[in-house]
């Protein structure tokens, strides 16, 4: 089935410019993940590169320190779209292992990107809320597996919550 260009163009948009990834700004356009890195390929074979565009989106100079600001901040809206997309319809269609490897593997990848980050405050204090999350999540899916759809629905909804808490 053939998409409009208008999906096309809103998924470049959403690649490009909000800097999503390119899986996440396919689930958010409804197009299959393959289609997207397609025509991603076929938009560069036409002479349109996204990465170049998409590079040229952010900023490129500056301290060691902004980069690795720049890099939380696009990663930091990545996981908020991800949490974004798991409570919209088709992420509360999901089943719950498939909700719950998604969370898990959000956290472990928050908790990597805090640590080689390193000497900031503000992601040290994600890095240690990241892993409370992840030993609560371990600890009722143990000890207390019915509780465990519950803990996914709050957690989906807590996380875009403890960012803005936590980025005080």
């Amino acid at each position: 089935m053939a998409h409009p260009a208008e999906k096309k163009n809103a998924l470049r948009h959403s690649y490009v410019n909000e800097l999503l990834a390119l899986s996440v700004a396919a689930v958010k356009h409804s197009v299959a993940d393959g289609t997207a890195r397609r025509w991603k390929m076929e938009a560069k074979d036409q002479g349109d590169d996204w990465d170049l565009a998409r590079a040229a989106s952010r900023r490129s100079e500056g301290a060691a320190g902004e980069f690795t600001t720049d890099f939380i901040e696009e990663f930091t809206i990545q996981v908020n779209e991800t949490f974004e997309l798991l409570k919209s319809e088709e992420g509360l269609a999901l089943p719950l292992e498939q909700r719950t490897k998604v969370l898990s593997s959000l956290t472990d990848m928050m908790s990597k990107v805090m640590k080689v980050s390193g000497g900031n405050k503000r992601l040290e204090k994600r890095t240690v809320a990241a892993e409370v999350i992840k030993i609560l999540a371990k600890f009722v899916s143990k000890h207390h597996p019915d509780y465990a759809p519950q803990l996914v629905e709050i957690l989906t909804a807590f996380g875009p919550q403890l960012d803005k808490e936590l980025s005080d």
